[in-house]
């Protein structure tokens, strides 16, 4: 007796399917993102500065804004395309990456161009908010892009088409 397996996958296969493909495309994200930041630290180190010379500059946060903007960007295109009964949990999710993340980001990006020397505290906070970033791009953009993917990653449907081109006695 043989056993034959299914020709679609099951539910729980599909979705381990969908974050696996969604943990590779984050992944990838994220080297583009640090990309800027690694030639930066080559050439830091290739004229006799520190490695560690980036935390003291100001392209660490931003990087960091952007990982919180990729970051929002991956939910709301998760949230769009699985489009769940409330939208209580994508705006407390995007509220909160928004108001831990992306604004102290900022802040400490505003604060890194205006003071000079730059105070050892605020290098450590720049660090600290950009690991958060990039652990926040990685959590909510898998569970993200897994959504979108699960959903087919089609385009949200207009329930309505534009009034453009439409003449007048049919608006």
């Amino acid at each position: 007796m043989t056993i034959e397996t299914p020709l679609t996958p099951t539910p729980l296969q599909a979705n381990k399917s969908h974050r696996k493909a969604a943990t590779y495309a984050i992944f990838g994200d994220l080297l583009f993102i640090v990309l800027p930041l690694v030639v930066i630290s080559i050439v830091d180190v290739s004229v006799g500065r520190s490695l560690f010379a980036l935390i003291e500059s100001p392209e660490l946060s931003f990087g960091s804004a952007v990982l919180f903007g990729q970051t929002i960007i991956k939910v709301v295109s998760g949230f769009a395309h699985s489009k769940p009964s409330g939208a209580e949990q994508p705006v407390f999710v995007v509220a909160m990456i928004i108001v831990f993340g992306l604004v102290p980001s900022l802040v400490v990006l505003a604060l890194l161009l205006s003071i000079n020397p730059v105070p050892y505290g605020l290098q450590v906070a720049q660090a600290a908010i950009f690991v958060l970033g990039v652990l926040a791009f990685f959590t909510f953009g898998v569970t993200g892009h897994a959504e979108s993917l699960h959903h087919g990653g089609k385009p949200l449907k207009i329930s309505e088409p534009p009034l453009v081109n439409k003449p007048i006695d049919e608006i």
